[in-house]
């Protein structure tokens, strides 16, 4: 079912819903004051739990069989409980019953629960990287930024704040006009909700620039029309004022710098992280040729170590 119909979101729905919770929970109350028996054999602590937990859970239940499924359940439980107020026999033998074989369910879950944890192993460690990313992509405090200073342009990092060690040389890309500074690995979810909301706002600019061309030829109907107006009948203002054409081509200028004004925006901003891209290969090459300078400079003491050992053997009386 679309987002927009959702059930829960249905003033009359929560309302009905609020009326049977609320019809449940009294008729609860009014089961474990008069019949002592139920109280005695536990259902009473039980059943204001359980409505409770019914209705939570199925809260955000989107299939209308499913809801209505639901609500015809609640009302039948509902006539059950006044029937067992009531003092019917056989109203107390099914509600035992009932609860029984809930019972009975709740323990094969519980069960089931505890075989699934004693099979439980830890994830393999080529997984834990990508586990740790989800988890940060989940943490709204990851997202806190500065406007003014964002984090990509924060680039190049030293080498000692890579965790990893290794630094990955970005590449510029340009999606739908939009520059993105894109690393290996997984791509964040927050640049892909940035980029697909500049890409809808694109849409929407363009969708209304089409609409004003198509206003903009009725309007030159209506200053023709007030122009028959002015002629033939004298019909005139008392001040002048411009043309149907001439306000749609002003919205569609003020339109249009705004776009362009976005276009530059964006140069602006593709120029600072091709900057990047530029820095962090510098870097990468630097850091390249130092590493390899470091295992030389290794080799030729583990050369240097053997050599000694070597003359040692040799000559004993030199070690």
């Amino acid at each position: 079912m679309p987002r927009q119909f959702a059930p829960r979101k249905s003033g009359v729905h929560r309302l009905a819903c609020l009326s049977l919770y609320r019809a449940l929970l009294r008729e609860c109350g009014r089961l474990s004051t008069n019949l002592e028996l139920v109280t005695a054999g536990g259902i009473k602590d039980s059943l204001r739990p359980l409505v409770r937990y019914r209705f939570e859970n199925d809260r955000n239940l989107l299939s209308p069989p499913q809801v209505a499924n639901g609500i015809a359940a609640g009302y039948g439980f509902l006539d059950l409980l006044r029937s067992c107020s009531a003092g019917s026999a056989q109203s107390l033998a099914r509600l035992t019953r009932t609860f029984e074989s809930m019972t009975i369910q709740a323990d094969e879950t519980a069960a089931k629960r505890a075989k699934f944890a004693s099979l439980w192993k830890p994830p393999p460690a080529h997984r834990q990287k990508y586990l740790k990313h989800v988890k940060e992509i989940r943490n709204p405090a990851n997202y806190v930024h500065d406007p003014s200073n964002p984090r990509v342009l924060q680039h190049p990092a030293p080498l000692s704040s890579i965790k990893s060690g290794v630094r990955k040389v970005p590449n510029l890309i340009v999606t739908q006009g939009i520059p993105v500074l894109k690393y290996p690995g997984p791509q964040p979810v927050l640049l892909n909700r940035v980029i697909i909301k500049k890409v809808k706002w694109g849409i929407k600019r363009f969708d209304q620039h089409r609409a004003l061309d198509d206003l903009a030829l009725l309007a030159e109907c209506e200053d023709e029309w007030d122009d028959i107006l002015r002629q033939k009948h004298g019909v005139r203002e008392g001040r002048e004022e411009l043309g149907w054409k001439q306000t749609v081509r002003e919205v569609d200028s003020e339109l249009e710098q705004k776009l362009a004004a976005t276009m530059r925006k964006n140069t602006e901003l593709s120029k600072r992280l091709w900057d990047v891209v530029l820095a962090e290969r510098e870097l990468k090459e630097k850091e390249r040729r130092e590493a390899k300078h470091e295992r030389r400079m290794a080799r030729k003491r583990a050369a240097g170590a053997m050599e000694d050992v070597s003359l040692s053997e040799i000559i004993p009386g030199q070690a």
